[in-house]
């Protein structure tokens, strides 16, 4: 029995990936038998200082490109020959923002499937049909068998580098498409429509902040009725008009206005219907703390819940006045703090004041900075304590609709199509950047969970280029987002930090504050 003594060739697949094969190859007259294939992994020495490289071990055929027996003819056996990959997974230690993929740093044997046999002389594992002699075949003959052999011989090469190609793109994920998806659901519609709506009122500039106002809260709740909505905000107006009536503020009184508004939502007033002579009385709309939040019932968050129950919170008292401003004519602006919303106006003297509807108070800038939270960075960058106009306000509605569609059936790209769209023109939006940030940062989290399902490492990271671009984002994405000032309040310390308006202090600046602020009006 002959045989030859292995030789190696190199197989160049990418800059950073190699492929050295092994061949070692018994011949028994023209025939060549192949057995089953089996693929594992294990750590080659050869090429342990690059960490992206994959080695893989071939026994099988010899590696020359003509068969030894053209030189010489070998002696008659038979035998079985078999494969044996193996990939090499060296390891580094990323380093990544917050959650950093785990990758495994013992890697296991990674199965694949099992590539049937491949029988390619047709005649294997049978011994040649001869007469007495098989050297005694005329040589026409012998050379045809000789082609035949080269010809399966080629054709096995090829197989056995299909087989190579197969498993390396299995082994290497650089063609993936990652991304978030969420299961099919009609209800998707609602969004969808509300998003174009919002986009085209953007881009027309007819901005109505109660028809955008309602758009988000109908995608979410499809029992609302925009009709119903617009007929108990105008009730709420002529109320307002009539009580601007009594007081004698002109139309043309933004001042005059804001503290009428002021009036309706923090005081109990009472106006006559002047066609019915019917007495009308409305009462202060009050802070709700229980699940503040919408943790529990996301309605809470909503305006149509403030107008159906008299209550709410920092996120739809503020969007109530500023619907209703719209609606008299009154200017004034949104303006936010960590976890917080409220109004901000100019007086007659061209000073801004704040409007805290959660307590129904006229408060300082020093309130908000109190809360511990508003950092320097926030303040330059206008991400917090800004003066927010309509158009701003109208925008940022694009959050409120992707919030809402998160909650209810996950992030998908619908976030990143809201938050393109609202850092498009208002660069500085920190809760567009937070829309584009958990959208990527749970992108990277089921990323981080695949590669430990199917055992990958740091090679397989290395080579999967879309998976380093989504890392990359999201890093980049929460380095913005710290920049610009974000922080993050605790619930706990949020409503400590709202009860300090109980305080007498507080209690006393706000009277002060209303007085100057009516003494303007009067005079």
């Amino acid at each position: 029995m002959a045989s030859e003594a292995p030789l190696e060739r190199k197989y160049r697949w990418t800059d950073k990936q190699k492929i050295t094969v092994d061949r070692k190859v018994i011949t028994s007259g023209l025939q060549i038998k192949s057995g089953l294939t089996t693929i594992k992994f294990f750590p080659t020495a050869h090429h342990a200082q690059s960490k992206s490289v994959a080695v893989a071990s071939i026994a099988d055929t010899h590696a020359h490109a003509t068969p030894t027996h053209l030189l010489s003819p070998p002696a008659r056996t038979t035998n079985k020959v078999f494969a044996t990959w193996t990939i090499a997974l060296v390891l580094v230690t990323l380093t990544a923002f917050g959650q950093i993929p785990n990758i495994p740093k013992t890697p296991q044997p990674a199965t694949f499937q099992r590539y049937d046999q491949t029988n390619w002389s047709g005649n294997r594992g049978q011994n040649p049909t001869t007469n007495q002699n098989q050297y005694s075949l005329d040589q026409n003959e012998r050379n045809r068998q000789i082609m035949q052999e080269v010809d399966d011989y080629v054709r096995q090469q090829e197989y056995q580098k299909r087989l190579i190609a197969e498993a390396v793109e299995e082994l290497t994920p650089n063609t993936r498409n990652y991304k978030l998806t969420t299961k099919y659901s009609k209800a998707k519609g609602n969004y969808f429509k509300a998003f174009n709506e919002l986009n085209t009122m953007l881009d027309k500039g007819t901005l109505d902040l109660k028809r955008a106002v309602f758009l988000v809260e109908h995608a979410y709740d499809t029992t609302l009725t925009y009709e119903r909505f617009k007929n108990q905000i105008s009730k709420l107006v002529e109320i307002i008009a009539l009580k601007m009536k009594q007081d004698r503020v002109s139309p043309n009184d933004n001042m005059g206005k804001i503290m009428t508004l002021f009036k309706f939502m923090a005081d109990t007033i009472t106006v006559q219907h002047p066609a019915t002579e019917k007495r009308i009385t409305t009462y202060p709309k009050t802070y709700d703390f229980a699940d503040f939040y919408g943790a529990q019932d996301y309605s809470k968050m909503f305006v149509t819940k403030v107008i159906r129950t008299g209550t709410g919170q920092c996120h739809s008292l503020p969007l109530l006045f500023l619907i209703l401003a719209q609606e008299v004519g009154a200017k004034a602006y949104l303006s936010t703090s960590p976890e917080h919303s409220y109004v901000k106006f100019v007086d007659d003297m061209g000073n801004l004041q704040n409007i805290e509807l959660t307590n129904g108070m006229f408060t300082t800038d020093q309130f908000i900075l109190q809360s511990g939270y508003v950092k320097a960075s926030a303040i330059k960058n206008k991400i917090y304590m800004d003066t927010l106009g309509l158009r701003k306000v109208v925008l940022d509605q694009l959050n409120d609709l992707s919030n809402s569609y998160a909650r209810q059936f996950g992030y998908d790209d619908f976030a990143i199509k809201c938050g393109e769209r609202i850092l498009n023109e208002h660069p500085n939006n920190i809760r567009g950047y937070m829309q584009l940030g958990n959208y990527y940062n749970m992108l990277a989290i089921k990323i981080q969970n695949e590669y430990k399902m199917k055992g990958w490492g740091q090679r397989e990271f290395e080579q999967d280029s879309e998976a380093r671009r989504i890392f990359s984002t999201a890093m980049k994405l929460n380095e913005t987002i710290d920049n610009l000032g974000f922080a993050e309040m605790p619930p706990d310390v949020y409503a400590n930090w709202l009860n300090m308006l109980k305080n007498e202090d507080m209690k006393q600046q706000h009277l002060e504050r209303k007085t100057l602020l009516r003494n303007m009006i009067e005079h």
